[in-house]
């Protein structure tokens, strides 16, 4: 007992003499009266902000048009859209009525205000590009809610300590926020041309509604878990802030249905991409190893089975027994899936000449 004693005491002093000093690095949190003035600032709907926000919406339209990746995160930073989500969560935790209006307010406006930008942008270029930037942000799913999820939770924490807010740009890049919003406008102004381009590229929901539901989807996380930070930190009462966490578990169990049909989705087209090219490798009498894969897509169809959809380029003078070979393969990615599949194969064949020297 008194060796246990011994061992406790040695164990005290040893972690006061390691931690003796944190205390000098520790940063205390914003207090709330500055805070709660800050984000009735940040969630202000003047010129400002509107014409920042215009200007982002307009840049990442040109990025998202013309699929370029850097463009459209030179968007992400220059939008200032944080800043009213940021307030709705820090209202929603104080139930602050007074920020709670202005946020949504400005955050509702600003929504609408993207998405014109966006349409009057395509409709003015005339152009009906639809890149693989814009398809990226059709088809979200659970992982996009994870994101969200520690996007709002970094949000939160940063604007409670001055030593890092410089790191809020950085928490804008993680999370989409304008370009989704760019590509609903996008999406409007396509229209049926826009849906028809995205189904042959293989996503099988509109462009408008599939990039709505992204923009949704990061909303109702960075809100959930940025109210969660705000609590933790004693910003408001677990009282005040029920209704508010109630209504964004709500929302999320909502969303996790249609995410996880997305996810899940992914991860059958990324077994069968894998299943395709081990048969091309394993099996050169299924797929000739002259064969070039151009496109692999994969859906569910209205009879409920899994249908992967196939395009290949093919030396003419290999194109030979096609259907029986469709057949076999159609066969062992079913056993390799674990569930009955059907192959749809377009194959383009083609001949190469090579000139003497």
């Amino acid at each position: 007992m008194a060796r246990l004693s011994s061992l406790k005491k040695y164990l005290q002093q040893s972690w006061q003499s390691l931690t003796q000093d944190w205390q000098v690095l520790r940063e205390a949190p914003i207090p709330a009266r500055e805070l709660n003035q800050t984000f009735l600032q940040a969630s202000l709907p003047n010129l400002n902000f509107y014409l920042l926000l215009a200007l982002a919406g307009a840049i990442a339209t040109f990025g998202l048009l013309t699929n370029s990746a850097a463009t459209i995160i030179g968007a992400m930073i220059i939008a200032p859209l944080m800043n009213p989500i940021a307030s709705l969560a820090y209202a929603l935790v104080g139930l602050n009525s007074r920020l709670l209006e202005r946020a949504i307010f400005t955050l509702v406006t600003g929504i609408i205000l993207v998405i014109f930008i966006a349409y009057l942008t395509t409709k003015f270029l005339g152009l009906t590009t639809v890149g693989s930037e814009i398809l990226g942000r059709t088809t979200p799913n659970s992982l996009d809610l994870g994101v969200a999820l520690a996007a709002g939770a970094a949000a939160a924490f940063a604007n409670t300590r001055r030593s890092i807010a410089n790191a809020l740009p950085g928490v804008a890049i993680s999370v989409a926020l304008v370009p989704p919003l760019s590509v609903v406008g996008i999406g409007l102004c396509l229209g049926e041309l826009g849906t028809q381009i995205a189904l042959s590229r293989g996503v099988q929901t509109s462009i408008a509604g599939g990039s709505f539901l992204l923009f949704v989807t990061n909303l109702a996380g960075i809100v959930f878990s940025g109210s969660l930070v705000f609590l933790l930190q004693r910003y408001g009462s677990l009282k005040k802030a029920a209704i508010g966490i109630i209504i964004s578990l709500l929302s999320l169990s909502i969303l996790l249905q249609p995410l996880g049909f997305s996810l899940r989705q992914l991860y059958i087209r990324s077994i069968t991409m894998r299943t395709v090219f081990e048969l091309r490798k394993n099996r050169p009498d299924l797929f000739p190893g002259t064969a070039k894969f151009r496109s692999i897509h994969t859906r569910y169809q209205e009879d409920g089975l899994l249908h992967v959809e196939l395009e290949m380029e093919v030396p003419l003078q290999d194109i030979k027994n096609v259907q029986e070979k469709i057949e076999l393969a159609a066969q062992e990615m079913s056993r390799q899936l674990k569930e009955p599949i059907i192959i749809n194969l377009d194959i383009i064949p083609f001949q190469r000449f090579e000139s003497q020297p």
